[in-house]
């Protein structure tokens, strides 16, 4: 079977020879509505070939297919994103860096994109950057959740627990979808000052939302085992008999 990345390019490739094959005016110009057909075929070809990638869970067939519709269409700032994502995922960090940078000029209105670029700038242990960037996020869209998270994840690694917090509790109000980031976050954050109980409270809600996060299930674990050491360590010495 051949590759779908291949298989893509194959279908753009075909289509835009249609296209030139395609009613022509007097000028032997392509028709603007031949144009727009053949653009639609290729962005449904896209659109289905990403759409069956990202149900199959192939993360570099994803990749393939979003650098291709990136090139197609350079100036597109959701497309931009979700390359970026991938291309970071992949640990491509300074390739994701490059692509959004366009995007996230001093004067960008571009919250998506001052946020990813704020996750890029902390995979690359830039974490005063990045607060900086979650915050321009923020004051384009004061409710996106994910924003909250780079802003608190950026915190955290500066050890500011307090303001990571809030920026995570923040967070957890706006986050649309899949939560998991933030619960584990917050509460490791909880747990580095010394609130175990309540970490391992949101750990065990977060298990029960997402049993297949490892990273949720490893860190319940931890926060568990340090919990149950500082309960020893706080407990009455056993009553020991005299001894003749």
């Amino acid at each position: 079977m051949m590759n779908k990345p291949f298989y893509l390019a194959a279908v753009i490739t075909s289509t835009l020879l249609l296209s030139a094959c395609g009613t022509t005016g007097q000028s032997g110009v392509t028709t603007s509505a031949s144009n727009a057909t053949s653009g639609s075929k290729i962005d449904n070809a896209i659109s289905t070939a990403l759409s069956e990638a990202e149900q199959s869970g192939n993360k570099q067939e994803v990749l393939a297919i979003l650098q291709q519709s990136h090139k197609r269409d350079p100036q597109n700032v959701d497309l931009a994103v979700k390359y970026a994502k991938a291309l970071r995922e992949d640990d491509q960090i300074n390739v994701a860096k490059r692509i959004l940078t366009p995007f996230t000029g001093k004067d960008s209105t571009h919250s998506d994109a001052l946020t990813e670029m704020a996750m890029t700038q902390i995979s690359l242990g830039d974490y005063s950057n990045a607060e900086q960037t979650a915050a321009r996020a923020l004051e384009i869209n004061s409710k996106s959740g994910r924003a909250y998270l780079a802003m608190g994840t950026a915190q955290d690694a500066q050890e500011k627990h307090g303001d990571a917090e809030i920026s995570f509790r923040e967070g957890l109000k706006y986050q649309k979808g899949d939560s998991a980031s933030i619960l584990n976050n917050l509460s490791l954050n909880l747990a580095s000052q010394g609130h175990l109980k309540e970490s391992l409270s949101i750990l065990t809600k977060a298990r029960k939302l997402y049993p297949k996060r490892m990273e949720i299930e490893r860190n319940y674990r931890i926060i568990k085992t340090l919990q149950e050491d500082a309960a020893a360590q706080l407990a009455p010495p056993p009553n020991k008999k005299p001894t003749a």
